[in-house]
């Protein structure tokens, strides 16, 4: 089950990657402050670059997990014996407890 969702989650930010990265181009360093801040929608680009940075980050630690996964490691509470949440291991990653028993 953990596996399906990171899975799941890995596929889900692959898909927005490729979205953002249609829209959001990277500047070639030739380029100027000045240049770069007459783009029309550069706050819609900044947003996107913030987006696509957060994306990215996210991607790598599901990618982490799921090694971590392959190579035997177990991602189950110490108290209940229950999958800890997948969002609860992204924030705290040596979570050993679900955000239930963690109460």
């Amino acid at each position: 089950m953990f596996k399906d969702t990171l899975d799941k989650e890995v596929a889900l930010a692959t898909a927005q990657i490729e979205e953002l990265e249609l829209t959001t181009h990277v500047v070639s360093p030739e380029n100027t402050l000045s240049d770069m801040i007459t783009f029309e929608n550069a706050s819609e680009y900044e947003l996107n670059q913030r987006k696509l940075k957060k994306i990215y980050m996210r991607k790598r630690k599901l990618m982490r997990f799921r090694d971590l996964l392959a190579q035997g490691s177990i991602f189950t509470c110490m108290e209940c014996g229950k999958d800890i949440e997948l969002e609860r291991l992204l924030g705290m990653p040596k979570a050993r407890l679900c955000a239930h028993c963690a109460k």
